[in-house]
């Protein structure tokens, strides 16, 4: 089944003028709310009111009607004084309102391919990222290592599963956000309990070169067999080997939560990145 705007696409559709996805119209989850705070600066009013005439986070929550949860998730766009606000345990799952400006402006300077590619593949992955932290609170998963990293496998891990012709834009439109962030790591920086932005785009593509080793063969392939591909060939033959460990984490600790039917019915469509279905 086709869906002429998909949930995938939320990001698209704010800045391409789509409608609304007809999937927001189904029946929500009772343990998810969403929540749009009002940002007290002038430049993000703008951005706020466009996430929330769009219903972004009315689309999105549509991905999470297969899981079950014990307790209420709530998943909110907020100013946060910064792109990103650090998760603390029986919080909202927050997506800032400074990210999605950055998105913008780094999407801008692309041509229009791009430009879609990551204004959904970035928001999308943030809310994934986001909301992973949060379940890992409600349902006491254990994370070994930085939890950034282990929510960043989750949101990867699942964004190549919402269906093969969506997560390739999706994937590489992350990609193509964290290469272009600009953001230059020194000194005590690598401190951070977040990992640096060049290593979160070795993360998301091996993640999808794990999931699918033909689709996405080209990031372990080069042409000039002198040089290293994308993804360098001593990371390159791990990638399974991650994708395997995320996906039988997943299945111990969280599938027991999620209800099988559902998700079928959630992979089985196909998703389409706009609304002219290109």
């Amino acid at each position: 089944m086709k869906r002429p705007m998909s949930a995938v696409a939320v990001a698209c559709a704010l800045f391409c003028g789509a409608a609304p996805s007809a999937l927001a119209q189904g029946q929500p989850n009772p343990q998810v709310e969403v929540k749009y705070a009002e940002p007290a600066a002038a430049n993000l009013k703008p951005i706020a009111e466009r996430l929330r005439q769009r219903k972004v986070l009315e689309e999105f929550s549509q991905f999470l009607l297969p899981l079950k949860l014990p307790k209420k998730l709530i998943v909110q766009f907020d100013q946060c004084n910064g792109p990103a606000r650090y998760y603390k345990a029986g919080e909202p799952a927050t997506v800032c309102y400074e990210l999605v400006d950055q998105v913008e402006k780094i999407a801008a300077k692309g041509d229009a391919d791009t430009r879609e590619k990551v204004l959904a593949g970035t928001i999308v992955q943030a809310l994934f990222y986001e909301s992973a932290q949060a379940i890992f609170d409600i349902l006491q998963v254990p994370v070994w290592g930085r939890r950034g990293d282990a929510a960043d496998r989750l949101a990867g891990f699942l964004m190549v599963g919402v269906g093969s012709d969506i997560s390739y834009q999706l994937i590489v439109g992350t990609a193509i956000f964290f290469q272009n962030s600009g953001k230059t790591w020194t000194g005590s920086q690598f401190a951070s309990v977040n990992s640096p932005e060049a290593q979160r785009f070795y993360n998301f593509l091996c993640m999808a070169y794990g999931s699918d080793t033909v689709r996405f063969g080209y990031l372990a392939e080069s042409e000039d067999k002198t040089k290293d591909p994308i993804i360098p060939r001593n990371r390159a033959v791990r990638c399974s080997d991650e994708y395997t460990q995320v996906r039988s984490a997943f299945n111990l600790r969280i599938m027991p939560y999620v209800d099988p039917d559902l998700l079928i019915r959630l992979r089985a469509t196909q998703w389409l990145l706009s609304s002219t279905g290109k």
